[in-house]
């Protein structure tokens, strides 16, 4: 008698070689499950729906640069560890400067604050300073990670933007 004729009276899930062949499709399914899920409550941030619409942006925002580069804007960004957002900006004198934060993967942590004059500034009549207070872009500048800082005028159409690696006290921003 045999080692096969021993055997033959027991049911197929009783084997262990079904179960190691049935255990790669399973696992594949399983992976793909999860793989679903993922890409259903956590979409990629960095995917356009609208690729025209993008690119007309892409144009309007490079004639900003270009606009910031021929008035010769340079910035320089204060933050101070109570909120304090400083700017002081030579080469425009908007009404107000927007101040952008712009996480790298993560549009959720966006943050943006609005400048105003700083009446009691000391500077000289080249320089304007903006200040405004947002606690928490003050906290993600001083916190590790990598942004995209930007500064837009309220009169004329001019964009500072850089990418930035953070913790950082001052920030100095130069035309592109």
């Amino acid at each position: 008698m045999s080692a096969l004729d021993d055997d033959q009276g027991l049911p197929w899930y009783k084997y262990r070689w079904p179960w190691v062949l049935l255990a790669i499709p399973m696992s594949a399914v399983a992976f793909g499950m999860v793989m679903i899920y993922t890409a259903t409550y956590y979409p990629d941030d960095l995917v356009v729906d609208n690729y025209y619409k993008e690119g007309m942006a892409i144009n309007r925002t490079l004639a900003m640069d270009a606009q910031a580069a021929a008035l010769g804007v340079k910035a320089i960004l204060d933050v101070e560890p109570d909120g304090t957002i400083t700017l002081a900006l030579a080469g425009a004198s908007d009404v107000v400067v927007t101040a952008s934060l712009f996480h790298v993967t993560d549009s959720a942590k966006d943050q943006f604050v609005i400048l105003y004059p700083d009446e009691n500034a000391g500077l000289s009549d080249p320089v304007q300073v903006y200040t405004g207070q947002d606690p928490s872009m003050a906290k993600s500048l001083t916190s590790a990670g990598v942004w995209y800082v930007e500064l837009r005028g309220g009169d004329k159409p001019w964009r500072l933007r850089q990418r930035v690696q953070t913790p950082i006290k001052a920030l100095e921003i130069l035309p592109q």
